[in-house]
């Protein structure tokens, strides 16, 4: 069937003037994978955070025993005396208290010299492998929850079972049907939900993916009308106040996405009290922890959240008093069924460690820590399946 220029005018009108945000592309593909048997009803929920410019895994997970560190970092070194210390060789920055406290109740895992073993500097290319889940373009096209979400359907069919935290849905969540909310109170109709409702609804009548398309989304702003939104200044502040209470409503969210920009430090990072990586670690701990603090008021015990970037920066300072792209990076798992500690191994900063070229050297594939969230909190019995080409090996970051 076909639209009329009368109905297409209608369509456009109630999408573009009521502010209904749309679905992803992918909710225009029909599914039609079979869930592969080696699958267990999930045993909560999972948040997924990604920090988007490569943030410095030595300002932020502190190597402070080793001298290497502060002789390569002459002017932005934390210094030992000030960091927050884990297990006696790592330390956090000393602007994240929330996250310390988390570490020290057991709630917070902590993973250093993790990456991404394809190795991109580009911001683009590694942001686009880290969340397919790959070390090159994958054959699939899609991203590693997407390709969950697909190949384990269980019965959950709420529109809004993937959730993106913003106006438009990641390529992690790329292969299903995920829902873009840029914050509860834009979302949706900026009118009368009752008066308009049924006009819309019976202008998107047919069979098309355009119209079923129409009509998921004007369920999903029916289900948020009613929903108080934070309305803080600050956007990820919002966002993730937001994320909390969609959380809380139990309109059936079983991934969701957030993201936390800015973190291309090229130049002028400042001190461990003063400067812009206190300012951006300072933003990340009260981000991070007053989500967990909201999630914990709510009673909201089923909530865990994988936070990654795409790369580190390399472990000397330059000359502008910054830190250019390099290679391993640090990861956080905090909340329901994160295994608190200091997990994997490091490489070390020597000379002969780090190479010419002077990057943190990963010890372990991020894959393996995204696999140990998709085993132990979304029940994927083989993590593989959702990382072509890899073969999952736990690390104990997440109760399996």
């Amino acid at each position: 069937m076909s639209f009329t220029p009368t109905r297409r005018s209608v369509l456009k009108a109630g999408a573009a003037t009521a502010g209904v945000t749309a679905l992803s592309s992918s909710a225009l593909v029909a599914q039609s994978l079979r869930a592969p048997s080696a699958f267990a009803a999930p045993r909560g929920r999972l948040v997924f955070i990604f920090l988007r410019g490569g943030q410095d895994h030595l300002s932020t997970v502190v190597p402070y025993t080793e001298a290497a560190y502060f002789d390569a970092r002459p002017t932005i070194a934390i210094p030992a005396e000030s960091v927050l210390d884990l297990d006696g060789q790592f330390g956090l920055h000393p602007a994240m208290t929330r996250m310390h406290a988390l570490f020290g109740a057991g709630r917070l895992a902590v993973i250093p010299g993790v990456g991404n073993l394809a190795g991109s500097r580009s911001h683009f290319s590694a942001q686009d492998l880290c969340e397919a889940g790959t070390t090159s373009t994958p054959s699939d096209a899609k991203g590693w929850l997407g390709r969950y979400l697909s190949l384990y359907p269980g019965s959950n069919t709420s529109i809004f079972r993937a959730t993106a935290i913003s106006g438009t849905s990641p390529l992690s969540l790329r292969g299903y049907k995920s829902l873009g909310v840029p914050s509860i109170r834009r979302f949706g109709l900026n009118v009368n939900v009752q008066g308009i409702s049924k006009l819309l609804r019976d202008s998107h009548f047919g069979d098309l993916a355009a119209e079923k398309t129409g009509i998921q989304a004007l369920d999903a702003a029916v289900r948020i009308a009613p929903l108080a939104g934070s309305n803080a200044a600050d956007k990820t502040t919002r966002s993730l106040a937001d994320l909390a209470t969609l959380l809380a409503s139990n309109v059936g969210i079983e991934v969701a996405t957030a993201e936390i920009t800015g973190w291309d430090t090229h130049h002028d990072m400042g001190t461990a009290t003063t400067g812009l990586m206190r300012d951006l670690l300072g933003g990340l701990d009260k981000y991070l922890g007053v989500f967990q603090a909201d999630l914990d008021a709510r009673g909201l015990n089923d909530v865990t959240t994988v936070v990654m970037t795409e790369f580190g920066r390399r472990v000397a300072e330059n000359g502008s008093g910054g830190t250019d792209h390099g290679y391993g990076s640090a990861m956080f798992v905090m909340g329901a069924r994160a295994i608190g500690g200091v997990h994997g191994e490091w490489a070390g900063l020597n000379a002969s460690t780090i190479g010419e070229r002077g990057d943190v050297v990963p010890t372990l594939d991020f894959r393996d820590v995204l696999g140990d969230c998709a085993r132990g909190v979304l029940g994927v019995a083989s993590p593989s399946s959702l990382f072509p080409g890899h073969t999952y090996a736990p690390v104990g970051v997440v109760t399996p």
